[in-house]
């Protein structure tokens, strides 16, 4: 009987030994975005008319490069990235005749995304409005007349790179 409980309990500790080799799943290079309070999406500036740098971003905080692509405008491209697993997302294509947006996507659970937009340098002609639980975010990123900074709103992280 000794020799059973000592074989079974040699067996036991062997599994148990063994489960602990599995491997953790890896953490998500979002993960390693600096958020703070407060703070519910991250932007990047890609470039104006062709995608600039992508390899960077993918590197330090995507974890793969398929990306949708929504574009409104030939004009700026951006890289978003939402904070938050099942953030929802609505995007609007702001109207220059009427100054009224217009729903153009959703989806209820947003991953990263570039968008194209802002042909004229006087009037952000896109709206991104991400909603998580009872929290709401909404922004039109632009590049400022004033300064040449990227402006994302007060709730968003600028993470372009050289910012």
């Amino acid at each position: 009987m000794k020799k059973l409980t000592r074989g079974l309990s040699a067996l036991l500790l062997c599994l148990g030994l063994l489960s602990g080799c599995t491997s953790q799943p890896e953490a998500s290079k979002q993960d390693a975005i600096p958020f703070e309070d407060g703070q519910y999406y991250a932007v990047a500036y890609l470039g104006y008319q062709q995608i600039d740098d992508l390899d960077y971003y993918v590197e330090h905080y995507l974890d793969h490069d398929s990306l949708p692509i929504h574009y409104l405008s030939a004009g700026d491209y951006y890289l978003v990235i939402p904070r938050y697993t099942g953030m929802e997302l609505s995007l609007y294509r702001n109207d220059l005749e009427t100054s009224q947006p217009i729903l153009i996507y959703q989806d209820p659970d947003c991953q990263p995304f570039i968008l194209q937009c802002n042909a004229s340098d006087i009037f952000a002609d896109a709206t991104i409005r991400l909603t998580y639980k009872d929290e709401t975010a909404e922004f039109s990123p632009f590049i400022s007349l004033k300064d040449g900074s990227v402006d994302i709103g007060t709730q968003g992280l600028d993470i372009t790179k050289d910012s």
